[in-house]
């Protein structure tokens, strides 16, 4: 693959987690693979070639996508003992593997959000920032299927961002107040929780989330506001924070006589520390739960000081 076209790709997945959150963008990839698997034209050992090739380039993106890389890895490792006498009979394999992680991060996450449900009660008043499909399925589920009647406080940020998120509410007829991010302090005391998702969740126990969450959720804890992370576990790495490839980018910018380099990065990293509840395919877990698990990975880390 082309220099240019793992930059493509990069930015193409990118652009999409921040707008449909990593577990849909890792089902989306998954689609995607198997399309390209059927329209390949090639001998069997040039089609195990590409399968390399695109899923090491799917391993290095920026930022990585923690559940994608996993199920990858997973194919990786089952499409090896691939057999078959023909390239059909090859690729049908490929893409019957593909389709079972496929089937495994959906059953992941409809099990996530039929638990994230219950965090949803009449009467709520919910800050949200950057919520992917997953969180916000499960807002429009409360809504519509169950009846419950909550109140969304959507945090503006760049507006490609945040109409997704407006025209999901509206159409399940949820009652929300968009408000800048800045603007976030005037409605601390109104609101009784913050939603928020996650791109991955490190090795050394940190948030890999949508960029600006750091200093929202900070304020939040401040204010002793309880937040709510809805992740998967396929989202956990098995890497420390400083190796996920936080995308960081650099732009000229020129005002009248003025002329600077603007230096933006694609994510944010928060403490596990901070969260209050976490709520997974595996149930939920409170703040005394998240601290015993983060007190048995500091005893089972190796020093290295």
């Amino acid at each position: 693959m082309k220099p240019e076209d793992k930059k493509i790709l990069c930015s193409l997945i990118r652009d999409h987690e921040d707008t449909v959150g990593s577990s849909r963008v890792t089902m989306m990839a998954l689609e995607a693979f198997v399309a390209s698997i059927r329209e390949v034209r090639c001998s069997i050992d040039e089609a195990r070639a590409l399968y390399i090739e695109l899923s090491e380039a799917i391993k290095n993106t920026e930022p990585k996508v923690v559940p994608l890389i996993h199920l990858i890895e997973e194919f990786e490792k089952e499409v090896r003992k691939v057999g078959g006498e023909t390239i059909e009979e090859v690729k049908e394999r490929a893409i019957s593997i593909l389709q079972a992680k496929h089937a495994k991060i959906e059953d992941k996450v409809n099990k996530a959000i039929e638990n994230g449900l219950t965090c949803i009660g009449d009467g709520d008043v919910i800050i949200v920032h950057t919520l992917g499909h997953d969180v916000t399925n499960m807002l429009k589920r409360a809504r519509e299927e169950l009846q419950k009647s909550f109140k969304v406080i959507v945090l503006k940020q760049d507006l490609t961002k945040t109409r997704r998120l407006i025209k999901s509410l509206s159409a399940a007829d949820i009652d929300m107040e968009i408000v800048p991010e800045y603007g976030l302090i005037h409605y601390i005391e109104k609101s009784n929780k913050v939603f928020m998702e996650a791109l991955s969740i490190t090795e050394d126990m940190k948030v890999v989330c949508a960029v600006g969450s750091a200093n929202i959720l900070s304020l939040c804890h401040l204010n002793r506001l309880p937040i709510y992370l809805f992740a998967n576990t396929l989202k956990f790495s098995h890497r420390p924070s400083s190796l996920q490839q936080i995308h960081r980018k650099v732009q000229a910018h020129t005002h009248d006589d003025v002329s600077y380099q603007l230096v933006t990065h694609s994510h944010d990293t928060v403490d596990l520390r901070l969260i209050d509840f976490f709520v997974s395919e595996n149930g939920i877990k409170d703040k005394e739960a998240i601290a015993r698990d983060l007190l048995k990975s500091g005893e089972a880390a190796p020093d290295q000081s």
